[in-house]
């Protein structure tokens, strides 16, 4: 099963306490097997080490997978033991019908491969013994333990959690989505000055990894630990949405041919990116953010835009630039009113002891 682990900003710190955490896995498992006389206890240390992993959620996960599939691979195992003879043909066959069987379930479900490694344990390191099955239940007892030990190390022993970890990405990757905007905008007012078509790449593949975090926080920690799931898939669910608005502004900046233009509603412009990044910011430190104003400057932007419009100013414009100019405009309009949905959540205002206010957005 290959998983990717998310490493902390620190990561010399987190890969000290990950050898620290696998070094006292491995010893506590074998020590345990030890008092239980298991004849290889070294099965489980091997498998402590297996499953131990730098964060909690991926250390529960690779718990989960080793556990379950060992526990189906032992009663295939099994099955097999008490089916097929001990002779060399019937257990060549039986090793391949079960090995077979469960390389095929992996399609349905991964634990059926770490199904295949018991199998293979529990027949064929349990030939010659007199009591098979005994024998290749011992030997699962040894993973056990492994997985068993990992587990309480990895919750008990300075625990590395994605959900904090998250919780500390999300909120800054309000302040990162907040000078995105403020550049957009600056490029958008001088004259339609082209950027990066590729700067708000490392801030997609960076959501793109908070949705996985995300994901592992709902899948396992969220087992052990209380984290507000539902306030963390809010903030992860309103950056992605203004994400794909800042995307849509910067095609409409950079589809600009030819001389730029001035722009008529640059003040009231400025405006909305002042008041929508002040609302982001604010969320970027943890603060409850006050959209009052921003509902306002939205409602104001909307109204010079319909005045502008019935005084036939946009009949000036060639097609392309009032094109370009709604495109552009439309973007900032909605991630504004993202901002304010945001703010004025019921969820969030829960949280902050605050009851919702009658807010236009």
């Amino acid at each position: 099963m290959s998983i990717t682990p998310f490493i902390p900003p620190d990561s010399v710190r987190a890969h000290l306490v990950h050898a620290l955490k696998t070094g006292l896995a491995a010893a506590i498992a074998f020590g345990v097997a030890e008092v239980f006389k298991l004849h290889f206890a070294y099965w489980a240390s091997l498998s402590a080490v297996i499953v131990m992993q730098i964060n909690v959620a991926d250390s529960l996960q690779m718990c989960w997978y080793r556990f379950s599939g060992t526990a189906v691979g032992a009663v295939i195992g099994i099955l097999v033991i008490l089916i097929f003879p001990e002779t060399t043909a019937m257990t060549y066959l039986g090793l391949f019908l079960s090995v077979a069987f469960c390389a095929y379930m992996t399609r349905y479900n991964n634990r059926y491969k770490m199904a295949a490694i018991t199998v293979t344990i529990v027949v064929l390191a349990s030939l010659g013994s007199p009591e098979r099955v005994t024998y290749g239940l011992f030997r699962v007892l040894e993973i056990g333990i492994g997985v068993g030990s990992a587990f309480l190390v990895s919750l008990l022993l300075l625990p590395q959690r994605v959900g904090l970890a998250l919780e500390r990405r999300l909120t800054e990757r309000f302040c990162q989505c907040a000078a995105h905007y403020n550049a957009l905008m600056e490029g958008f007012l001088s004259l339609q000055e082209h950027l990066d078509p590729h700067m708000l790449d490392g801030f997609t593949a960076n959501l793109r990894k908070d949705r996985e975090l995300y994901n592992k926080v709902l899948k396992h920690e969220r087992i052990i630990y209380h984290d507000d799931t539902a306030l963390m898939g809010l903030k992860l669910t309103t950056l992605e949405k203004c994400t794909a608005h800042a995307q849509a502004m910067l095609d409409a900046l950079n589809s600009h041919v030819g001389h730029g233009y001035e722009i008529l509603m640059a003040k009231e412009l400025r405006r909305l990116t002042e008041a929508t990044t002040m609302v982001m910011r604010q969320a970027c430190q943890g603060e409850l953010p006050h959209s009052a104003g921003l509902a306002e400057i939205i409602e104001l932007c909307e109204d010079r835009l319909a005045e502008l419009r019935a005084e036939g100013v946009t009949k000036r414009f060639y097609l392309q630039k009032l094109t370009q100019f709604f495109a552009f405009y439309h973007g900032a309009h909605f991630m504004a009113r993202d901002m304010v949905q945001y703010a004025t959540d019921p969820m969030l205002l829960k949280m902050a002891g605050r009851r919702p206010s009658r807010e236009k957005a």
